[in-house]
């Protein structure tokens, strides 16, 4: 089973950090001795830390750039046309 230790920075992975969660798309952005700083993109963009040696219940897969800014922008025009709905509700 994979650490969060073993996560390479700057690298995309496809993750589900227990048998209830959904799958993630994360990516390591800092190091410290004891703990990595992941960033997880989807829905949104949220930072979180997780012990070096905790385990990943599941490492699905590494993701290359181009795959990880395709499921970005999905997400990303998602939340401007709902942002763009929204506002056109409060003018109303």
């Amino acid at each position: 089973m994979a650490s969060f230790g073993e996560l390479k920075l700057n690298t995309y992975y496809l993750i589900q950090v227990d048998a209830e969660s959904d799958i993630e798309l994360v990516s390591v952005i800092l190091q410290t001795k004891e703990t990595v700083l992941l960033r997880s993109y989807l829905p949104q963009a949220e930072d979180f830390f997780k012990y070096q040696d905790e385990p990943i219940f599941k490492l699905v897969e590494e993701v290359d750039e181009e795959t990880a800014g395709q499921l970005e922008s999905l997400y990303q025009q998602q939340t401007v046309e709902t942002e763009e709905l929204y506002e056109e509700s409060e003018e109303e």
